[in-house]
């Protein structure tokens, strides 16, 4: 049985009422802010203080977990051998789990927490494979709210994954007849870093900008 439903979402370029919006029709009561710097250039309605602001004025807690879900690590010991963030390396560090462990006392709590990020579709976002992928594995039910309204569970996206990544991935032959579904989901994760992963040669593009 899943431990407990945690939503993700991304702000995007909504509104700050549309976002309410959104979070309001799921249920959300708790936003943790999952990017690493917490501003956004062309959508100042998301900068930590007037974000944190207006979502109290409407009765949902603010928290920012950037040292321990964010993206932009300068730590070369988390990086992979191209110099961009390697997600598996991060989600063993100590402050990943430190804010694993401090959403579940949340939940425990009673809260309903979305994480948010900036992009608004989650598989252009470290959200999905960086933390939500964990977050199934380790039992929660994560649901993804898309920027439409509707939602979209963990295991579709991963559907979507495995389809987008479908020519890359190793497939059962007479010389690996025993490659599996989960081996291919996991190498889809690997593809996804690569692809959505932080790097020090695109700090200079994320600066002032919107970011993870």
């Amino acid at each position: 049985m899943p431990k407990s439903i945690i939503h993700t979402i991304g702000h995007s370029n909504l509104a700050a009422s549309d976002f309410l919006h959104l979070l309001q029709l799921h249920g959300i009561d708790c936003v943790i802010d999952v990017r690493s710097t917490p501003a956004s250039q062309y959508n100042p309605q998301y900068n930590k203080p007037i974000l944190a602001n207006f979502l109290k004025e409407n009765d949902i807690m603010y928290l920012h977990f950037g040292r321990e879900f964010g993206a932009r690590h300068t730590n070369t010991m988390l990086h992979d051998d191209e110099g961009k963030v390697d997600f598996e390396k991060v989600q063993r560090t100590a402050d990943f789990k430190a804010g694993v462990e401090r959403m579940e006392q949340g939940v425990e709590k009673g809260f309903f927490p979305a994480l948010m990020c900036a992009e608004a579709d989650p598989l252009e976002c470290h959200r999905f494979s960086m933390i939500s992928a964990y977050l199934t594995e380790k039992g929660f039910d994560v649901v993804h709210i898309l920027k439409n309204g509707e939602a979209a569970t963990h295991q579709d996206l991963e559907q979507a994954l495995l389809k987008k990544f479908a020519k890359k991935l190793p497939q059962p032959n007479i010389f690996e007849p025993n490659i599996t579904k989960e081996d291919q989901i996991k190498a889809a994760y690997r593809l996804h870093n690569q692809l959505v992963g932080w790097s020090p040669k695109k700090e200079e593009l994320a600066v002032n900008g919107d970011g993870a």
